[in-house]
């Protein structure tokens, strides 16, 4: 229920925005390119598990990063970068930016920026906003700040749900495969022992359907965005 509300929200505010704004970013123009995210980084337990596969397997990915946990794990955040992934804005405390005021919302963003400039000496540019909710009024506040809004167009699901609980590893690639299409944005999380299990299969048929595996700005570049 909570990803089936996320996605309503997200495509509500799509078809809301004025052309004149600055584009959301969801997938990108080449259809065998696949960009790999994850949300909610770091995991003291799984994220390096996730960057040894990431290295292992030759992958480029993009980390959203909750400011809090980057400063309880900043040397996982610099492995991350120094690796040559690229990080993205996922708020300070992982909050629904639409129950925040826009004072709230910018201090959020800006202090996990901070945060992440303070570690790795990169300006963050991507921003992706928690359970995919958020208004026109409050896009547009963020991107005049200088942030690109980034949501999905395959999603692993892979988060614990109430109610039910957590995807098998099984499950988790099964859901990102239901929904491919060419260009994807693919969303999954690094904070989970499933997604570690899943992730070798999910990168291995992807690359056995001839996917090539890129950074968000490769995938998208400046004429490319959707």
């Amino acid at each position: 229920m909570l990803f089936r509300s996320s996605i309503i929200a997200a495509i509500i505010a799509v078809l809301a925005v004025s052309p004149c704004c600055a584009p959301i970013i969801y997938n990108g123009e080449d259809p065998k390119q696949i960009a790999l995210t994850f949300d909610d980084s770091p995991s003291f337990k799984y994220t390096e598990k996730v960057l040894d596969i990431l290295k292992r397997e030759n992958v480029k990915a993009t980390f959203f990063v909750i400011g809090y946990k980057a400063e309880l794990y900043p040397e996982i955040v610099k492995k991350i970068s120094d690796e040559g992934h690229e990080i993205g804005n996922h708020t300070y405390l992982h909050s629904r930016i639409t129950s925040l005021s826009y004072k709230d919302i910018m201090a959020e963003l800006d202090m996990t920026s901070s945060v992440i400039y303070k570690i790795t000496g990169k300006k963050v540019v991507y921003f992706r906003p928690p359970f995919g909710w958020f208004t026109k009024s409050e896009r547009q506040m963020i991107e005049q700040n200088g942030y690109k809004f980034v949501l999905w167009s395959a999603n692993a699901d892979d988060f614990y749900h109430a109610g039910w609980g957590m995807r098998s590893p099984e499950s988790i690639v099964k859901r990102v495969f239901s929904s491919l299409r060419g260009g994807d944005i693919i969303l999954a999380h690094d904070d989970s022992e499933q997604t570690v299990k899943a992730l070798p299969e999910i990168i291995d048929n992807l690359k056995q359907r001839g996917y090539s595996f890129v950074t968000l700005t490769e995938l998208i570049g400046e004429g490319n965005k959707k």
